[in-house]
């Protein structure tokens, strides 16, 4: 019951966690994620699509289904929502104060600098290559069919190589900031035609 009354309540939060990419709610990323403005090799791309694709396939059947997609995102939903009741939860009872409501949205707010940079323009890295595709969210990427976790490699894969300008099999940040660049002032594009 008081997680229920948390989200209504705390709406506020949530929107400041979501605009900061839920960065807020979640543990600070380890020095050499994939976001952390590192190199990231082709084996490391084939090494998260396995990963990704064993958390997605509930059944073990060799095949993501648009169902499994959905209890994956609301597993990741409810896990994210503890854990940001447990932040806010700051003397661990069960419940959360007025007060602890407010030093939550101080401390969202120091977050957002943080992930967003002082200027609110981003941190170099940030977003990648491997959140798109079959069952990740990608505007092409099958949101109502079944795929297999070959295609999604091979979608992975297809990815890393168009944004791997100097073909070494090694992504650098300036090849992904150059990528990024490039998508969005496509996305802009498009949006003036309309």
């Amino acid at each position: 019951m008081t997680k229920i009354m948390f989200i209504t309540a705390g709406a506020g939060i949530a929107t400041i966690a979501a605009a900061a990419g839920i960065a807020l709610a979640q543990p600070a990323a380890a020095p050499d994620g994939p976001r952390a403005g590192r190199d990231v090799t082709r084996q490391e791309v084939i090494d998260r699509v396995e990963q990704r694709f064993t958390q997605l396939d509930g059944n073990r059947d060799g095949r993501v289904t648009p169902d499994e997609r959905r209890a994956a995102a609301e597993r990741r939903r409810s896990e994210r929502t503890d854990r940001m009741f447990a932040r806010l939860d700051a003397d661990n009872n069960g419940s959360i104060t007025r007060e602890e409501m407010r030093e939550g949205r101080m401390r969202g707010r120091r977050g957002m600098r943080t992930a967003c940079g002082p200027d609110g323009a981003g941190v170099e890295g940030r977003g990648g290559f491997e959140r798109r595709g079959p069952g990740m969210g990608g505007r092409r990427g099958g949101g109502a069919r079944e795929f297999t976790r070959e295609e999604m490699r091979e979608r992975a894969l297809a990815r890393f190589d168009r944004v791997d300008a100097n073909r070494d099999g090694t992504l650098t940040a300036e090849e992904r900031r150059q990528a990024r660049d490039a998508r969005r002032e496509r996305m802009r594009a498009r949006r003036e035609e309309s």
